[in-house]
């Protein structure tokens, strides 16, 4: 299933979508076809939405599933959402392939992506264009965009 509509006409693209320039980092809404995250070699998985995924690989070794729900409202704990940035920018720099996650995949999943990047070496201001490039729609959260163009 490549899209879903949201109502009047406005259609939110379901897979996952690479931000990063080699393909490493990802962002999406909430995963339905775990076959669509195996594809594309993803390994590691940032869940920020409430509830645990259905179908999240089990298999020994296969796939790390960070649970980190927030609310798409103020910015989360900042120790915990530097943390996690931080394992996910050394896992992609490692060239492991990490995904974020959250309902619709446009602030939630975005803050943590940008914040990867930032880690990665992007100034604030690159990272929150290079998101809204790749992801059109993403940081509508201006709490979360000027958080990332502070960077």
């Amino acid at each position: 299933m490549p899209d879903a509509e949201l109502g009047f006409g406005d259609v939110v693209d379901l897979r996952p979508v690479p931000v990063d320039d080699d393909g490493n980092l990802f962002i999406s809404p909430v995963i339905h076809d775990w076959d669509v995250v195996t594809q594309r070699g993803i390994d590691t998985v940032v869940d920020l939405e409430g509830g645990l995924d259905i179908g999240v690989p089990t298999a020994p070794n296969e796939c790390l599933y960070l649970y980190f729900p927030i609310f798409d409202e103020a910015l989360p704990n900042l120790n915990k959402l530097h943390s996690v940035a931080s394992l996910c920018a050394s896992l992609v720099s490692r060239r492991h392939r990490v995904l974020s996650h959250c309902g619709m995949g446009l602030n939630r999943s975005a803050l943590v992506a940008g914040l990867t990047l930032h880690k990665l070496g992007m100034s604030g201001p690159e990272v929150v264009t290079r998101l809204r490039a790749r992801r059109p729609g993403a940081l509508f959260n201006p709490r979360f965009a000027t958080f990332l163009e502070g960077l």
